[in-house]
């Protein structure tokens, strides 16, 4: 099995559980250990729980990509070489592309005072 497989499958998996865990144990009030914390989704309880709901259902989708890649590049031998640094390049991208876009949703969805908009 190769280094590519691994990171991005171990990775995957990873990302699954956690985002199922955010899903159906969504934290209820605004805190500092538990989900996902940044300035706009802390602005008040409204912005807190549409930040956690959106973001945990991207990082899902991000989690099972990551897993099909695995899966499907087990059957693909030429990343040998390169396995590495492409699974981490991989990873390091589907990890941390949820942030940006649950902030632009955020903005999409609440102004600066975390009123949410009307359309």
């Amino acid at each position: 099995m190769s280094p590519f497989t691994i990171i991005t499958f171990v990775t995957g998996c990873t990302l699954v559980v956690m985002s199922i865990i955010t899903l159906f144990y969504t934290p209820k009030k605004i805190n500092s250990s538990y989900g996902y914390r940044t300035k706009a989704s802390m602005r008040n309880q409204q912005t807190w729980e549409e930040a956690n709901r959106y973001s945990s259902k991207l990082m899902l989708f991000c989690g099972l990509a990551l897993l099909i890649i695995g899966l499907l590049s087990f059957f693909v031998s030429f990343l040998n070489q390169t396995g590495i640094i492409t699974g981490t390049i991989l990873t390091f991208l589907f990890t941390l592309l949820p942030i940006p876009l649950t902030e632009r949703h955020l903005r999409k969805s609440f102004d600066k005072d975390g009123n949410r908009k009307t359309e």
